[in-house]
C-alpha cells in the first residue's frame, strides 16, 4: 500500500519540476509549476520547501527597481521638457542622429559637442560656445547635446534648455505681475543656477541688432540678468549658443561677463561661418 509521503512525493514530481538554481538562502531546491498559464507565464514564481523562500522577493525587488528607475527618467525629462525656455516646439525632438553633418564646419561642431558630452558626464564644468549666423544647427547641437547627457547618465543629470530673449521678456512681463515675478525669479532663476547642465540659447537676439556698436549696447537690466546667470554658471557645465563674435559680445555685454563665459571653454569654442541657413536650404 503506498504511504502517504510516497503519494505526496509521486504528486510532487508530477505537478513540480526542480528548478536549476538552488534556493539563494539555503542552497536546497526550488521548485515551480510545470503548468503554465493560459499567457503562458509562470503560476507564481519558484518556492524552496526547506525554508519558505520565494523567488517573488527577488522579482518584486526588480520590479520595485524598475520602477524607481523609471520614475527617475520621467522626472529628468519632464524637467527638461517642461522646465526649460524655448519659443520653438520643434526644438525639443533635436537629437543628434538628426543632426546633418553636411561639411567641414558641422562635422567639427558635431566633434565638439560629442567631447563636452563627455566631459560633462565626468563632471567637468566645462563651457561649450556655439557662434555663428541664423539657421546653422547651433540650436539644434545645443539640445541634441543636453538629450545626449540626460540619456547617457542614466538621466541622472538635471538639464535646462534656456531661450535667453525668451527668459528677458517672461522677466519684464513679470515686473508687473507680483506672483510672475516671485515664480519666475523664485523658481526658473534657481533653477537655472542648480541645474547640471544648462543651455543659454541665441545670446544676442535679445539685443534685435545685426550689428554692435556703443550705440547699441546691451541695457543695464539685460547686463543685471545675463551677469547673475554667468556668475552662477561660472563652474559649472553650461553651452551658450550666440550670433555674436567675441569682440561683439565684449561691447555688448562688457569684458567681465565675455569673461566668466568663456572660462572652461578651451577646445569647446566653435564658430560656424560658411554652413548656409538649413532651414532655408531644407537641409
Amino acid at each position: 500500500m503506498q504511504s502517504a509521503s510516497d503519494g505526496f512525493s509521486k504528486m510532487i514530481k508530477t505537478l513540480l519540476y526542480i528548478t536549476p538554481d538552488p534556493c539563494p538562502e539555503c542552497g536546497g531546491n526550488l521548485y515551480a509549476w510545470r503548468a503554465k498559464n493560459k499567457d503562458g507565464s509562470d503560476r507564481c514564481p519558484p518556492t524552496c520547501m526547506e525554508c519558505g523562500y520565494k523567488a517573488r522577493k527577488k522579482a518584486e525587488d526588480l520590479e520595485t527597481e524598475k520602477m524607481f528607475n523609471d520614475s527617475l527618467k520621467a522626472r529628468a525629462i519632464n524637467y527638461l521638457k517642461y522646465s526649460s525656455l524655448y519659443t520653438d516646439k520643434n526644438l525639443i525632438n533635436c537629437r543628434f542622429k538628426t543632426y546633418k553633418t553636411v561639411d567641414t564646419e558641422t562635422k567639427l561642431a558635431f566633434e565638439i559637442a560629442n567631447r563636452a558630452t563627455t566631459e560633462i558626464l565626468l563632471n567637468k564644468p566645462i563651457h561649450m560656445i556655439l557662434s555663428g549666423k541664423s539657421g546653422v544647427g547651433k540650436s539644434h547641437l545645443a539640445m541634441s547635446t543636453a538629450w545626449e547627457v540626460l540619456e547617457k547618465s542614466n538621466y541622472d543629470k538635471r538639464c535646462l534648455f534656456i531661450s535667453y530673449a525668451e527668459l528677458l521678456e517672461q522677466l519684464k512681463f513679470a515686473m508687473n505681475d507680483e506672483q510672475a515675478r516671485k515664480e519666475i525669479t523664485g523658481s526658473l532663476m534657481a533653477e537655472i543656477k542648480s541645474a547640471d547642465l544648462v543651455v543659454l540659447d541665441d545670446l544676442g537676439a535679445e539685443l534685435g541688432v545685426k550689428q554692435i556698436d556703443d550705440r547699441n549696447k546691451s541695457t543695464n537690466f539685460n547686463n543685471d540678468t545675463l551677469n547673475r546667470i554667468v556668475e552662477a554658471r561660472q563652474n559649472k557645465a553650461t553651452i551658450f549658443t550666440t550670433n555674436l563674435t567675441g569682440k561683439e559680445m565684449s561691447q555688448a555685454y562688457g569684458e567681465r561677463i565675455l569673461s566668466r563665459i568663456m572660462s572652461n571653454s578651451q577646445g569647446f569654442v566653435m564658430k560656424i561661418e560658411g554652413t548656409s541657413d538649413k532651414r532655408v536650404a531644407g537641409i
